[in-house]
C-alpha cells in the first residue's frame, strides 16, 4: 500500500507540475497582452460610457483582433506592398536594420507561406560521426556541380545554432512536419517518435 501511494504521489507531481506551469505561463500571457492595450480600450469604453471600470479581457481580445487584421491586410496586394514599404523604411534607420531583419528571417523561417521557410527536417551526422541531430533544410546550393543541402542545426535554443552545408547523400530526410520537428527540439527530445522514418516515394 506505502508503494502504490507513493508512485501515485509521484505520479501526481508529473501531472499537476506541467498543468500548473502551463496555466501559470498562460495567465501571464493574458495578462501582458491585456495590459498592454487595454487603457485605450478603457479609455474610450468611459467616453462611451462614463464611470464603466475596466473589463477584463477586452485589451487582450483587442490585440487578438489586431494580430487579425493585419494579417488579413497582409494577405492582399495593396497590404502587401504597404508592409514591404515599412520594412524599406525600418531598414533604413541607423542601427536597427540588422536587428530587424534577423528577426523578421527568424519568424519567417517557421511561416507555411514563406519560400524561404524551413521545408523539411532532416536528420544528419553532426557533431562528430556516429551521432546525429535535428535539423531544418532551408535551401539547396551547389559546389562544383554536387548539390549540398542548406541545414540549420539549433544547439543553444530555437533560436540559435549552426548552418551546416552537407552533401544529399549525407541527409536524413525524416517524415514529419516542421512543426513536430519543433515540438521535438522544445521538449528537450520527449516529443520525439520511437522511430524515425522516410517519407514515402511519390508522397
Amino acid at each position: 500500500m506505502r508503494i502504490d501511494l507513493k508512485k501515485s504521489f509521484v505520479t501526481g507531481i508529473f501531472v499537476t507540475v506541467p498543468l500548473i506551469l502551463s496555466i501559470g505561463i498562460l495567465v501571464w500571457f493574458f495578462q501582458k497582452v491585456d495590459g498592454f492595450f487595454s487603457p485605450p480600450i478603457d479609455g474610450i469604453v468611459r467616453a462611451i460610457f462614463p464611470g464603466t471600470t475596466h473589463i477584463p479581457g477586452t485589451g487582450f481580445l483587442t490585440g487578438l483582433l489586431i494580430i487579425l487584421l493585419v494579417g488579413l491586410f497582409a494577405r492582399n496586394v495593396v497590404g502587401a506592398r504597404i508592409l514591404a514599404g515599412l520594412d524599406w523604411l525600418i531598414d533604413r534607420i541607423p542601427g536597427y536594420r540588422t536587428v530587424h531583419t534577423t528577426i523578421k528571417q527568424l519568424t519567417n523561417a517557421f511561416s507555411p507561406e514563406s519560400s524561404r521557410s524551413f521545408r523539411q527536417v532532416l536528420l544528419v551526422e553532426y557533431p562528430i560521426e556516429g551521432t546525429y541531430a535535428l535539423g531544418f533544410r532551408t535551401g539547396t546550393v551547389e559546389k562544383k556541380g554536387k548539390p549540398l543541402a542548406v541545414v540549420f542545426v539549433p544547439t543553444n535554443n530555437l533560436y540559435l545554432g549552426e548552418v551546416l552545408f552537407i552533401p544529399e547523400e549525407k541527409t536524413h530526410v525524416l517524415d514529419m512536419s516542421v512543426e513536430q520537428g519543433v515540438k521535438i527540439l522544445v521538449s528537450g527530445g520527449i516529443a520525439a517518435p520511437r522511430t524515425f522514418d522516410r517519407p514515402e516515394e511519390g508522397a
